[in-house]
């Protein structure tokens, strides 16, 4: 089998493209896997160059032809999935979906470019009436709840054979925007990125870090407010009074909207928390090995599993999560799960302060989370899952997707007509035999979302 792959690579400071990668070598044992990317840009790893035909996705209209199948790795960031998105529209294939919210992704294609007419009518095409009016209060500066509630993945789902996505609650909420659609839940693979000694000594990179003596906690990633800092910081600051040998790395970039060093200073731990600035996979990593307890929450979240955790637990890192959707999958004795509520800062605090004073738990927590890592996250059996679903969709491709006309605000008002002329015939919502059918016929067309109730 001949797949084209379009995910962006590095060096672009995306996970995506450190997770992309990472499974490359393994889908490369099934199938012929030629890459497709952004112009402007070489990828950096020399694997990735020297296994892989790399093209521009430019290139892909003279070359569709050639291939079985077309693979979309689809994120919430307009600057890496951008062209993903737009080529996808016009030539549908399988959808990696890492982020079941797109809507960031849409702005940025959209009203970041001073676009308004295509963004309005983004949101007419996936909510209707409604839609427009939620358009407005976005481009009114009142729209950040919107992004979360109403995501934007719906023309994705339309245009796609088939979608991939690596949590259960992810595949759930595209069932039920789409309940026809075909879909499988693969996790992510955990890996090692090339370049990593097979024996690392932890006492050995700490000392390289001047970590020596000290009782780390870090959180890794790209920062953004949604990470939670504020809340982890502020228990930190007050862990520190009964261990102030402790320090806090953030290992990782920040967003240039989020002013992370003022709000350093804000909490008072200007000169007590490292920032490092975004690294490259390998030290990244060995920031991991050097810690004894990592810190990754995340609320609001756009239902993709953040891979970090994947990593930390796979390296048996003891590591406190947020209790979210996307983390339900993992089980509660690898890790630590922190609600997102009134009491989220004392209860980080009490449990910091709990596994800094039982190292014992640290390691079997650790321990724990290595062990299940190993079991679920096998990169040989995820790349046959992969390929699997791949293959089923070729074999068995869905009927081609319906026009865009038929979807979003169209389907609204079809439901509503449907309903009229049923109320005309005395049926009634209450007549579940007779609506049912209904319902399920509409929706086998893959013409609204929920059930009709819903729509109406």
């Amino acid at each position: 089998m001949r797949i084209a792959l379009f995910s962006p690579l590095q060096p672009l400071q995306t996970a995506v493209a450190d997770v992309s990668e990472g499974l490359l070598p393994y889908l490369a044992e099934h199938a012929q896997v030629d890459l497709f990317i952004e112009k402007g840009y070489r990828p950096t790893s020399a694997e990735v160059k020297e296994r892989f035909p790399i093209y521009s996705y430019q290139e892909f209209p003279s070359r569709a032809g050639d291939y079985d199948a077309v693979v979309y790795h689809m994120g919430d960031e307009a600057t890496f999935h951008g062209y993903i998105y737009r080529t996808l529209l016009k030539y549908p294939g399988i959808v990696v979906l890492h982020d079941l919210v797109l809507h960031h992704c849409i702005v940025g294609l959209t009203l970041n470019q001073g676009d308004v007419e295509s963004y309005v009518e983004e949101m007419r095409y996936a909510y209707g009436d409604e839609g427009v009016e939620l358009a407005r209060r976005v481009m009114d500066g009142r729209g950040e709840d919107i992004f979360y509630a109403y995501p934007l993945v719906e023309r994705v789902l339309d245009a796609s054979l088939g979608i991939i996505v690596h949590n259960n609650y992810a595949k759930e909420e595209v069932l039920r925007r789409r309940p026809g659609l075909k879909a499988a839940c693969v996790p992510q693979q955990f890996f090692l990125p090339p370049g990593l000694p097979q024996e690392n000594d932890p006492a050995a990179i700490r000392a390289e870090l001047r970590l020596t003596g000290r009782f780390v906690i870090a959180s890794f990633g790209f920062f953004v407010p949604d990470k939670r800092l504020t809340v982890a910081l502020r228990a930190f600051a007050r862990f520190r009074k009964n261990h102030p040998e402790a320090v806090y790395l953030l290992v990782g970039g920040h967003s240039p909207y989020y002013d992370l060093p003022g709000h350093l200073r804000n909490v008072g731990l200007e000169g007590e928390v490292r920032l490092t600035g975004w690294l490259e996979p390998v030290p990244f990593v060995r920031y991991m090995l050097a810690t004894d307890l990592a810190v990754h929450l995340r609320h609001p979240h756009i239902g993709g599993t953040p891979y970090t955790p994947i990593r930390l637990l796979g390296l048996g890192v003891p590591t406190i999560v947020s209790n979210i959707e996307p983390l339900a999958d993992f089980p509660e004795d690898c890790c630590a799960k922190i609600d997102v509520d009134e009491y989220e800062e004392e209860v980080l605090l009490a449990t910091m302060e709990y596994l800094a004073t039982h190292p014992e738990i640290r390691c079997q927590m650790g321990e724990n989370g290595r062990r299940y890592i190993r079991e679920n996250h096998d990169p040989c059996k995820i790349a046959r899952d992969f390929m699997a679903f791949i293959e089923d969709v070729v074999a068995h491709p869905p009927s081609k997707p319906l026009p865009a006309s038929l979807h979003g605000g169209w389907a609204q008002q079809l439901v509503r007509e449907t309903a009229a002329i049923l109320a005309q015939w005395g049926v009634t919502e209450d007549d579940e035999v007779l609506l049912h059918p209904v319902a399920k016929a509409l929706a086998g067309l893959g013409l609204f979302r929920t059930g009709w109730k819903e729509e109406l």
